[in-house]
């Protein structure tokens, strides 16, 4: 039996930069002696190199990704006037688009302030709190269908701006 001039590291190290198996690095590093580099060669002229790539993201920061995607979702951003909704889009679409052509939001946004409307920022907590509110008061009471201060985590229900 022959004396290996390679590690374990070696393989995993084929691997990493290929997607091949340990048998396929084995032999390649059994090929060129242990010569890491001349198996990357051989790599590289067959198109294999960096198939193997793998980008590996821990679990909290995924979570929290996905957290704020929902969140984007979920908030809206609405342009109104009166009792009128002319544009009510998710937050996440109006960071895009802010991001691509920030020049025409601007100028939409101005336009839309000067026309006389409203926008308004509403998270849905807000709107359910404002709708089950106004579902429980009674017309008789008019003192108990004042509004009330429910402090969120963030201390906001709805932004707006006139």
């Amino acid at each position: 039996m022959s004396e290996k001039n390679y590690t374990l590291q070696d393989i995993e190290t084929l691997r990493s930069r290929a997607d091949i198996s340990y048998e396929d690095a084995q032999s390649l590093l059994d090929k060129y002696d242990g010569d890491v580099t001349r198996a990357l060669i051989e790599l590289e002229k067959r198109g294999e190199l960096g198939k193997g790539l793998h980008i590996s993201v821990n679990q909290k920061t995924t979570d929290t990704v996905k957290s704020w995607w929902r969140r984007g979702l979920e908030t809206r951003l609405r342009i109104e006037k009166g009792e009128t909704a002319y544009v009510d889009l998710p937050a996440i679409i109006w960071i895009v688009t802010l991001l691509l052509g920030w020049k025409a939001v601007v100028a939409g946004a101005v336009l839309a302030l000067i026309c006389g409307c409203r926008l308004k920022l509403v998270r849905p907590e807000a709107e359910a709190k404002t709708a089950s509110s106004e579902e429980a008061a009674p017309e008789a009471e008019p003192e108990a269908a004042a509004p009330t201060e429910d402090a969120d985590d963030d201390g906001y229900k709805t932004v707006s701006v006139e």
